[in-house]
This record gives C-alpha cells, sequence and structure tokens, in this order.
C-alpha cells in the first residue's frame, strides 16, 4: 500500500541547524566533528584551542583550519586534540610544559600539528600541565609535566616536562584513563584501577604520591570519569561510585566533608551516561532522567540556581537525555534522544556557540542551530521503520513493518508539529513531497497504539 502526500508548510520559521557526529567540550570550547570528517568549533581559541587565527573566541560553529579526514576529536584545557582516519594524532593550542607533544614547550600555536608518528591512536585526556593517550593496542603513554610522577616513570624520574609521549608502564590492557589536576588514572581490562603521580586515596590510604602506575582500591569496574581532585567510577552493575575530594559536594553523598577515602555508592539506582568537571558532576539514570551535583557557583548544573548541591538534582522533568559533557569548570553541554543540543552555565567565550557572548544560564538551552546524527532514540520498539531517501530533495518515503495504528509527527527543531500522519495496516509505505519545504533537520516521533515509540531524523538539502 503507498500513499503520496503533497502538503505546504505556512509559517515555518527557517531552520538552519547542522548535524554532528560527536562531539567534545573543553574547558571553554567546543569541537565538533561533521560525517564529512571536517572539524568544527566555538567558544575560546585564545590558546589557539580552535585552530583558528586571531582570534580570541567565535561564537557559532567555525571550520577548524580546513581540517579534513578526522576520526576522533578530544577537546582539553586550552588545547585540543584529534586523531586521524589514519590513527595518527594531532593536536593544536596551549603548550606549556610540553603539553601538546610537539618536541617543543614554547608558547601556544593555532596551527594543527601532527604528534610523533604512531598510528594507532584511541583516546586522549589531558589537564591543565599534562596529556594522556591510550592506543588501540591497549598501551597507555604521556607527555606533559611530570614532577610529581604524573607519567609514572618511577623514583628519581620526576623532571618538569616531557615533550614527546613516553609509554606509562608497560602493560596493554588498558581500556579507559583519565587525569586529575596531578595525576594519572587508568582503567585495566580486568577491571581493576591504577594511578599514579599526586593521587593520595584516590588510589590507596597512607600514601600521597605514587612514582609507578599502582593499583587501587576494589575491582569490578567498567568505566571512569575524572574530576580535578575526585574520581567517578561505573561498575558492571551499571551503578555508579565515587571518591576523593568532596569539598563542593562533587561526590552527592549528602554533605561537603573534605574527603572521602574509600569509594561509596551514589544513589541506588543504574546509570546509562556520567560527566565530570573541576568540582561537579552530571549523570543521566538509565530511565533518562538527568541528575548533577557539585558546585554551581555559574549555575552549570543547570538546576535553576547558583547554589552548590551535595546530592544528585534531578535538573527539569524530561526523561529523554542521552549524553551529557562537561570539562573544566562551568559549561554543561547535553544531548537527548531526539539529537537535540543543550548547553548551560558560563558563556563567557562563546561557548554556547549560539551567537551570543557573556549571556550563561542556569538552566539548559536547546541550541537550535545544532543537532547530532545517529543519536535515534527508540523506546520498547518492536516495529521497523525506514526513511530514504535521507537527506532527500524532492519526496523521502517512509516504509514501515508490524506498526499498526501508528501517529506519525513530523517536528521542526523549535519543537513544532508540523504534520501528523498515521499508519494504516501492519505494514505500509507512505511518499512525503518535500520539494517546497525549507532546507534543515526534521524530527520523525512515531508513537504506536502499544505506547511504544521512536524517534527518527529527516534531512532536507
Amino acid at each position: 500500500m503507498k500513499k503520496v502526500i503533497c502538503f505546504i508548510i505556512l509559517f515555518y520559521q527557517t531552520v538552519y541547524s547542522q548535524c554532528y557526529q560527536k562531539i567534545s567540550v573543553g574547558d571553554a570550547h567546543v569541537l565538533l566533528l561533521k560525517s564529512d570528517n571536517t572539524i568544527w568549533g566555538f567558544g575560546s581559541s585564545q590558546a589557539g584551542e580552535l585552530g583558528i587565527q586571531n582570534s580570541d573566541y567565535t561564537l557559532i560553529p567555525s571550520i577548524i583550519n580546513n581540517f579534513q579526514e578526522a576520526h576522533e576529536i578530544f577537546g582539553g584545557y586550552l588545547r585540543s586534540f584529534f586523531i586521524k582516519q589514519d590513527g595518527t594524532l594531532w593536536g593544536t593550542g596551549n603548550n606549556s610544559f610540553g603539553c601538546l607533544g610537539i618536541n617543543s614547550n614554547s608558547g601556544s600555536t593555532n596551527v594543527i600539528t601532527q604528534i610523533g608518528n604512531a598510528s594507532n591512536w584511541l583516546k586522549i585526556v589531558g589537564s591543565p600541565t599534562h596529556t594522556v593517550g591510550l592506543r588501540e593496542d591497549g598501551t597507555l603513554w604521556g607527555w606533559g609535566q611530570n614532577n610529581d610522577y604524573e607519567l609514572g616513570q618511577g623514583v628519581g624520574n620526576n623532571y618538569l616536562s616531557q615533550l614527546t609521549p613516553i609509554q606509562i608502564g608497560t602493560d596493554n590492557h588498558w581500556v579507559d584513563v583519565g587525569v586529575t589536576v596531578s595525576g594519572t588514572l587508568a582503567l585495566k581490562d580486568d577491571g581493576t584501577i591504577w594511578g599514579c603521580g599526586l593521587l593520595g586515596v584516590l588510589v590507596n590510604i597512607g600514601q600521597n604520591t605514587y612514582t609507578t602506575l599502582t593499583q587501587g582500591q576494589s575491582n569490578n569496574w567498567s568505566k571512569i570519569c575524572v574530576g580535578g581532585s575526585f574520581l567517578l567510577a561505573q561498575k558492571n552493575d551499571g551503578t555508579l561510585w565515587g571518591w576523593g575530594q568532596n569539598s563542593s559536594g562533587q561526590l552527592g553523598m549528602g554533605n561537603f566533608n573534605s574527603v572521602y577515602a574509600f569509594p561509596f555508592q551514589i544513589t541506588t539506582d543504574t546509570w546509562k551516561d556520567f560527566a565530570t568537571g573541576t568540582t561537579r558532576s552530571y549523570g543521566i539514570k538509565t530511565d533518562g532522567t538527568l541528575w548533577a551535583w557539585g558546585r554551581n557557583q555559574e549555575g552549570q548544573l543547570g538546576d535553576g540556581t547558583f547554589e552548590n548541591r551535595n546530592l544528585p538534582t534531578q535538573i527539569g522533568t524530561d526523561n529523554d537525555w542521552d549524553r551529557i559533557y562537561a570539562a573544566g569548570a562551568t559549561t554543561t553541554v547535553g544531548v537527548k534522544n531526539d539529537g537535540s543540543v543543550w548547553v548551560w552555565g558560563n558563556n563567557n567565550f562563546g561557548q554556547f556557540g549560539n551567537g551570543t557572548l557573556n549571556q550563561g544560564s542556569n538552566v539548559p538551552l536547546q541550541n537550535t542551530a545544532l543537532c547530532t546524527l545517529g543519536v535515534d532514540g527508540i523506546e520498547n520498539f518492536n516495529g521497523k521503520i525506514a526513511f530514504y531517501p535521507n537527506p532527500a530533495q524532492n519526496e523521502i518515503n517512509f516504509a514501515y513493518e508490524n506498526l499498526p495504528n501508528a501517529s506519525v509527527q513530523i517536528i521542526d527543531m523549535n519543537g513544532r508539529v508540523l504534520h501528523q500522519i498515521n499508519t494504516i495496516g501492519l505494514s505500509g509505505l507512505v511518499t512525503l513531497v518535500v520539494n517546497q519545504w525549507e532546507k534543515g533537520i526534521y524530527l520523525c516521533k512515531i508513537l504506536t497504539e502499544n505506547n511504544q515509540t521512536a524517534v527518527k531524523k529527516i534531512i532536507i538539502d
């Protein structure tokens, strides 16, 4: 069965949304990876972290130095790192203590420069003074400041600057890595957490500095996220735990006690994503609700106040959050199941990416010019659906199977329902004539009679 539906959308506000595959948040800048493997960014470029010449900031997404063939992006403190499709690593921005790993420790650069010759990089994390990278072979490498044994080179091998990547330890079973302001924490494939540097109780009781990677407390860990001087870790059962500094309530324990020496569980819930800033934490529960706790003097928690929170506090009432990103002290980015991007906290360098400067927010604001690809939300959905061609110019087909009596809403990026159709029978094909639609991103929300839901994006170009 095939229907052809032609309609004109009246009173439609033009949307110039751009969709991106990946997002990474630095201290005061945001990086975006497009499907054509180009990199875009907005926010601070005061140290060259956006690879833009003669600019301290940019208020809207701007292409970075015509850098192509990108595969991964990593925002850091006043610097950015990129992994190309060939596995090579590149960086730009602040180079204090040799943090870029380009065999120099002089000043900053806005020229994206290759770091060594290795072609198997997987993940990069960094503090203000040192950087650590994980390679595909499971080995761990570091560069930058090492005076507190951040790079784990052993007794007597603490020095001011390591200018090129050097291997940390000899193991090749690392699966995740994070950094504090003066140390490195890494997760092994056996579920144990190890650390080196000035870490104190983040590793063990009774010792402050660890000259080489040392096994820490407990095991059965599956993911870590590291703040300025604290750690959140998730177990295989989906529960979330924290320990370390807590002076701003960033561990969510219900108090502002200075330090927790052992892992403590944060609520009894399970979590599908979590993130840390310098002194704050965020989590998305498996029910899709968003929670935040810790420092909030710039409204970075998003709860509508400027008060520090020492317990997980729900942000709004929505239950369709998918990913949360936080780094540095004051800016946060969240993504919902429909791919929409939301920003809050400090906007002093235009890191909201919506054309404004210094207009921060203590609640999430949607940036309607942005969306993410590949974040289609599906809940308890048994039917099969497809939109093609997508992107489309003249017509787009909506094919469905096992989808009786469903309602299909077409929604613009401002949340307005522009059109609604109803499916007839278990399967069928509906063709929409779209040659009079404005170019941009649209969301198609499908709701069945059994309250099964799915959200898909279509692009008209």
